[in-house]
């Protein structure tokens, strides 16, 4: 099974987990299908989703005051996957800047 650790972040790398007071909302979907969502966490804005089958799934960030309203990032699990997505947007001009991916393998 793989994990999908997720963080919203500004542009100095500070966590960033809402916006106007209102939480942005992380969705992984599978081949078009909802699989799970979760608001980023008030202390870290963090989401994580644990034991994902391999597969391609697409993540994604959401809120009405972000430009875009979705920013979207397709991926593809393996087996022991651990993917980390960092989703980093302009904090004044609440604009999207940059997507970051790493990627490990559990043995």
């Amino acid at each position: 099974m793989a994990e999908i650790y997720v963080a919203i972040r500004n542009q100095d790398r500070i966590a960033m987990s809402s916006v106007s007071g209102e939480l942005i909302l992380v969705l992984v979907t599978s081949d078009g299908r909802f699989m799970a969502q979760q608001p980023a966490s008030l202390r870290n804005a963090m989401a994580t989703f644990f034991d994902l089958p391999a597969g391609k799934y697409s993540v994604i960030a959401r809120h009405p005051s972000l430009q875009p309203t979705e920013s979207r990032k397709d991926l593809e699990l393996s087996i022991n996957a651990i993917i980390g997505v960092r989703f980093i947007y302009n904090e004044p001009e609440r604009q999207l800047l940059n997507i970051e991916t790493e990627v490990s393998y559990l043995p």
